[in-house]
C-alpha cells in the first residue's frame, strides 16, 4: 500500500520527508511525495539523511525517484559516475561565469566611455553626499552606483534633445550588468527624484508606469494584489 503526501510552497525537504517516515512507521506503508519534480518514495525503513543525499544528486544523476532503500553509500561504480558529473558542472560553471563577467565588464566599459567626463547634475550636493556616506557598504554602494550612472547617461541622452522620459527606461537596462534587486531600482529613483537637477521629471515618470500620479515614489519590490 502507498500514501502520497503534496508538498506545498514553502515545505522543506527535511519536514515532509520526516512526515513521511512517521507515517510510514505508524501504518507499515510506504509514503511517496514530489519534490522539485523528484518522485521520492519513504518506508519505515528509509534513511532520511541517504533520501535528502540523493535528492541532492538527483538532478546531476538523471534520477526521476529516490528510495525508499537509500544505500549509507554509493557502490564506487556510482560514486565514480557522480564524480565525473559534478566536474563537468563545475566546469561548465565556471566557463559560464567567465562569460558572464566578460559580457558585463564590456558593458561596464561602454557605459563608462559612453559618461567620461559627464558629471552629475545634483540639485542638492550636500543632502547628496551625506547620503552617500552613511552608504558606504556593498549595498548601499551598488545603489549610488546605479543612481550616478543612470543620471549620467541619461544626461548624455538629454543633451541631444530627448525628454526624460524618451530615454530614462533604455538607459536603466544599460545598467543591467550591476544586477540590482527592484527595491535596490525604488531606492536608487528616490535618491535621485530627492537630490538630483531633474529628479522630479523622473519620479512623475516612475510613478505613471505604476498609474500613480501622487507624493513620493513607488517602491516597485511591493506587489498589491486585489
Amino acid at each position: 500500500m502507498t500514501h502520497t503526501l503534496v508538498a506545498l510552497p514553502g515545505d522543506l525537504f527535511g519536514d515532509i520527508s520526516l512526515r513521511a517516515k512517521e507515517i510510514a512507521v505508524i501504518n507499515g506503508i510506504t509514503v511517496e511525495f514530489k519534490f522539485n519534480g523528484i518522485l521520492c518514495r519513504v518506508n519505515d525503513g528509509t534513511n532520511l539523511d541517504g533520501l535528502y543525499r540523493d535528492y541532492l544528486n538527483a538532478n546531476c544523476m538523471g534520477w526521476k525517484q529516490i528510495g525508499p532503500d537509500c544505500l549509507p553509500e554509493y557502490e564506487p561504480g556510482v560514486q565514480a559516475e557522480l564524480d565525473k558529473r559534478n566536474k563537468l558542472a563545475e566546469e561548465k560553471e565556471r566557463a559560464w561565469q567567465k562569460e558572464y563577467e566578460a559580457k558585463c565588464n564590456a558593458k561596464r566599459k561602454a557605459v563608462e566611455e559612453k559618461t567620461e567626463g559627464v558629471e552629475i547634475e545634483l540639485s542638492d550636493v550636500g543632502g547628496y553626499d551625506a547620503y552617500k556616506a552613511k552608504n558606504k557598504d556593498p549595498y548601499g554602494a551598488a545603489i549610488f552606483e546605479y543612481s550616478e550612472s543612470w543620471a549620467k547617461l541619461m544626461q548624455v541622452e538629454m543633451a541631444k534633445g530627448k525628454a526624460l522620459s524618451e530615454c530614462a527606461e533604455s538607459t536603466s537596462r544599460e545598467l543591467s550588468y550591476l544586477g540590482i534587486s527592484g527595491c535596490m531600482y525604488g531606492c536608487c529613483v528616490d535618491i535621485l527624484a530627492k537630490h538630483w537637477k531633474y529628479g522630479e521629471s523622473l519620479r512623475r515618470w516612475h510613478n505613471l508606469k505604476y498609474d500613480y500620479d501622487g507624493d513620493g515614489v513607488v517602491n516597485p519590490a511591493i506587489i498589491t494584489i486585489s
